[in-house]
């Protein structure tokens, strides 16, 4: 089967009709309007108008894309259910919601009760990365998943997954390609839920009179930045990407069924460029336009043609004893080149 795409709307209703013309949109998902929008912070700041994912949906529905509304934050204990429920059964009924991706698993089962008809999809802050943490949520009530990361790179337990759901057909595995986090990252279970804590933090402050001193936790972070220790560059190689020509060997051992492609603050030509790039499974420029790495600007480019073509099949199969292997460097090696200048790296 080959693979379609989970793509992000940007708020540019032009673009998405373009990317569904296509026909390799499977979805696109997006942030509810105005102060329906309990997506994660970190990710999007921008504040749809309810006529626009209104027009969204309706557009979905003429070319067949299904609906994701993003609940994607990683705490949703203070967030007003009744509020939350009455929006999604607005749009459910409206236009007809397809699926909820959800980033704290206390909400799934209030969810589920609320919506049984409407698909729950797991998100990638939630971690999921084993077959076994799959069955639990099964349990739940969660229909959909979009694995952790690092899963992207682990090809035996890809297999396992793919196994299992051959079997039991209830299920369906989405996998993110170009997000910008680190392989197996310290910080990446709590990373997504600091900005939104950071916020509470500093409302909690402006409500004191006079201001207080204190030494806490939250005003020592730096939320906004990845704070992943980087030992070469190496880690930019081993970052879990899919590469838009990694896709076909995905496709043919079925180890997803829909790809995932980020971000939903991307300015129009950037988002475009990776669509067509992921859509036309080829890309010749520099990798990092496509997955750019969470720790901002680099001083460097990744030459995507110079990735060897047996790229996905050897980092599916990696041990990750990096003690002994030598293959990421050699890849660094040979598609790293400093800016403005075009030289290999030493």
């Amino acid at each position: 089967m080959k693979l379609k795409f989970s793509i992000p709307y940007n708020g540019d209703l032009t673009l998405m009709a373009w990317a569904f013309k296509t026909g390799q949109a499977a979805e696109v998902y997006f942030a509810g309007a105005g102060r329906n929008d309990h997506s994660s912070p970190y990710q999007n700041q921008n504040k749809f108008q309810e006529e626009e994912i209104l027009e969204l949906m309706a557009l979905c529905r003429k070319h067949n894309v299904k609906s994701n509304l993003l609940m994607n934050k990683g705490i949703a204990f203070t967030d007003n259910l009744k509020s939350v429920f009455h929006y999604i059964g607005s749009l459910d009924k409206t236009e007809g919601l397809t699926s909820i991706t959800v980033g704290d698993p206390a909400i799934v089962p209030f969810l589920k009760k609320a919506f049984p008809r409407i698909r729950l999809q797991t998100s990638v802050f939630m971690n999921i990365d084993s077959l076994q943490k799959i069955k639990e949520a099964l349990k739940m009530g969660v229909t959909d998943f979009c694995l952790d990361v690092s899963t992207n790179r682990k090809g035996e337990e890809l297999e396992k997954i793919r196994d299992y759901k051959n079997k039991l057909k209830n299920f369906s595995v989405k996998l993110l390609a170009n997000h910008g986090c680190y392989m197996n990252c310290f910080y990446s279970m709590r990373h997504s839920s600091w900005p939104l804590l950071k916020e509470m933090l500093e409302q909690q402050t402006a409500a004191q009179r006079p201001p207080q001193k204190r030494y806490i936790l939250g005003d020592l972070i730096d939320v906004k930045n990845c704070v992943y220790k980087k030992e070469d560059v190496t880690d930019e190689i081993k970052r879990p990407f899919i590469r838009p020509e990694d896709l076909t060997y995905y496709e043919k051992r079925g180890l997803a069924d829909v790809i995932k492609i980020a971000y939903r603050m991307d300015r129009t030509p950037v988002l475009r460029k990776k669509l067509k790039a992921y859509f036309e499974r080829s890309f010749d420029g520099d990798l990092f336009e496509l997955t750019p790495p969470n720790k901002g600007a680099i001083p460097f480019i990744c030459d995507n043609k110079s990735i060897p073509d047996t790229f996905a099949k050897k980092l599916l199969s990696c041990d990750m004893r990096c003690e002994g292997c030598d293959y990421c460097r050699l890849v660094a090696v040979k598609a790293l080149k400093k800016k403005n200048y075009g030289r290999h790296l030493a």
